[in-house]
Order: C-alpha cells, then sequence, then structure tokens
C-alpha cells in the first residue's frame, strides 16, 4: 500500500509541474495574445511577431508605412494621417482611397484602432515604442523605422512590410523598378554636385538641418550631392525630438555656408514664418546659396514627412525639374 501512495503522490507532484509550466508558457505570450497560431514570424524593433497570412485589414502610423502600402497596392483601413489627410502627398491619396484617421503619428487614438479591427498594425520603433504593449493587444503589431530613419532604413522598412503582407516578390519586383527610376533621374538632374548642399526645415519651432543620418539627408547623398553638414560643424548642436535632425542658429548657418539649399515648408509656402525670420537675419545674405540665388523651398509634406519609394521618386523628379531651371537661368 505505501508503495501505491508513493507511486500518487509522484503522480501528483508531476501533474502540477505540467501544469506550472503550461501555465508559464500562457504568460511568456500574453502581450502577444493577438497573434494568430497561423502565419508569418516577422522579425522588427520589438523582437519577432506572428502576423496573419495576407492581411486584410492593415493600420499604419506613420505616412512612410502609408507609402510602403501604395506602393505594393495595399489600401489600409486606417492612418494616423494627423487628423489632416491633405499631409499624404497626392500620389498616395489616388492610390489609397478612402480610410479612417486614427488620429496623430505622435499619440495615435487606440480606441479609433481597436474599433477598425485590424489585423495587423504598423507602427514607428521611435514613436510609439511606449503603446507597443496597448497596440498588440488590439492586433499583431510590428515596429519598423520611420521617424529617425534614414533612405536604407525606409528600403529595409518596405521589405519587412512586404514580407508581412504575404507579397515579398511584388516587393522585389517594386524595388527594381525604383532603382531604375532613381538612375534614370540621378543622370538627369544636372546641378554642380561638388556644391555643399543644405536640406533643412523651416518648422514652427526652429530651423532644422537634415544630415546624412536623415531620410532627406542620406538620399540626397545617394543622388550624389555633396554634404554640407558635416561632423565638424555640427559637433554640439542640438537635436529634434531625438531624432537626427539638428536645430540651427544663423550663427550655424553661417559656420556650415552650403552652396545650395532646399528648404522645407508646409505646401512650399515661401511665408512660413521661421522661413521669413531667418531671412530678415544680416547673416542670410552672406550665405554663398543665397548669393547666387541657389534656393529652392519645396513641400515639406513630400520631402520630410513622406519618406517611401513614391515620394522618393517624386522628389528626385522634381529636382530634375529644378535643375533645368537653374541651367536656364544660368544661360540667360
Amino acid at each position: 500500500m505505501k508503495g501505491i501512495k508513493i507511486f500518487s503522490i509522484i503522480g501528483i507532484l508531476f501533474a502540477l509541474i505540467l501544469v506550472t509550466a503550461c501555465g508559464n508558457n500562457d504568460s511568456s505570450n500574453s502581450s502577444s495574445s493577438k497573434e494568430p497560431k497561423d502565419g508569418v514570424k516577422i522579425k522588427h524593433a520589438e523582437g519577432t511577431t506572428k502576423v496573419p497570412k495576407h492581411p486584410k485589414r492593415v493600420v499604419v502610423l506613420e505616412y512612410s508605412f502609408v507609402d510602403a502600402l501604395a506602393a505594393l497596392n495595399v489600401k489600409p483601413v486606417g492612418i494616423a494621417d494627423d487628423n489632416k489627410k491633405e499631409r499624404i502627398i497626392k500620389p498616395l491619396r489616388d492610390k489609397i482611397g478612402n480610410y479612417t484617421s486614427v488620429g496623430t503619428r505622435k499619440q495615435p487614438n487606440l480606441e479609433k484602432i481597436s474599433k477598425l479591427k485590424p489585423d495587423l498594425i504598423i507602427a514607428d520603433s521611435n514613436r510609439h515604442k511606449g503603446i507597443y504593449k496597448d497596440l498588440s493587444k488590439i492586433a499583431p503589431t510590428i515596429e519598423l523605422k520611420s521617424f529617425d530613419g534614414d533612405y536604407d532604413d525606409n528600403i529595409d522598412a518596405f521589405k519587412t512590410i512586404a514580407k508581412a503582407l504575404g507579397k515579398e516578390k511584388q516587393g522585389d519586383k517594386r524595388l527594381e523598378e525604383h532603382d531604375k527610376k532613381i538612375a534614370k533621374y540621378k543622370k538627369e538632374i544636372k546641378f554642380n554636385k561638388d556644391e555643399k548642399v543644405l536640406p533643412a526645415v523651416a518648422a514652427k519651432s526652429s530651423f532644422l538641418g537634415h544630415p546624412s543620418e536623415s531620410y532627406v539627408g542620406q538620399y540626397l547623398k545617394e543622388l550624389g550631392f555633396k554634404e554640407a553638414l558635416t561632423p565638424k560643424v555640427t559637433k554640439g548642436l542640438s537635436k529634434y525630438l531625438k531624432g537626427p535632425y539638428l536645430e540651427m542658429s544663423s550663427e550655424t548657418l553661417l559656420d556650415v555656408n552650403p552652396g545650395r539649399m532646399f528648404v522645407m515648408t508646409d505646401k512650399a509656402s515661401p511665408d512660413e514664418p521661421t522661413f521669413k525670420k531667418m531671412q530678415k537675419d544680416p547673416v542670410w545674405k552672406k550665405l554663398d546659396a543665397v548669393k547666387h540665388d541657389r534656393v529652392s523651398v519645396v513641400d515639406r509634406d513630400l520631402w520630410a514627412r513622406a519618406r517611401g519609394l513614391i515620394s522618393s521618386e517624386e522628389m528626385a523628379k522634381e529636382l530634375v525639374e529644378i535643375s533645368k531651371k537653374d541651367q536656364n537661368k544660368e544661360d540667360k
């Protein structure tokens, strides 16, 4: 009898160990309870997430992810568009059609996202790190670089999104098309590329330079432009919202002294207050870019916010047109 009792106790203990082990496994996956049983594993900034095969209801929380979906002919059900649909550039709006706004990119509305019943959420690894767990409770969520990403990061994000959507072959084909377009535009851009170029945003808060660590900065370098914001002149400058963007005073601008400038404003308006204020500064007229009439005002939505395959192609196309106008001025 004692032997039977001992075996019974051992059996009970073994069962308890199994139950405890199962319980631990369940709790370790609690943050990803919305993951599908059958799906594709996607590596991203927060680890690895299983997403459904060919997700149909996708919510994106950055404009670059809108661009990626449009390039893959996928229409998102929800977008964090800052409650300003016009901020999405027209080539993208034409492709994606109607969608529901889920608030701002800085603070997307979780309730609105949940109501859309998404099967995939694509978030920014900088802006949305703090709400990743909340987003994951709504739907499988992947976090990728956008706000503080450069051109190469954007290409990597596009590849990850294509995989998550089950469109890797289509993504590869679209990237080949993109490379051909950029190579073509690069040849057609007739600027003197030995001039030091400064891309900068005239924001409400300050004048923000975009170095090669930023999307625009690296993209212009990719197109063959020489960077004005070298480490030597940018050392010690304050960064905007922990991103790669540099806050520039008129004195710093004079130190940089670019040969050409692309100033990004909302809707390419020359009346942006920060830009007007900078132009009134005595330093402004001392800049080589100003002296030689090489300051171009461009659309911030296209150049700084969109950050994607389609938008970069539109930027290159615009650079071709600006360079043609420049040549015509010099020929006169």
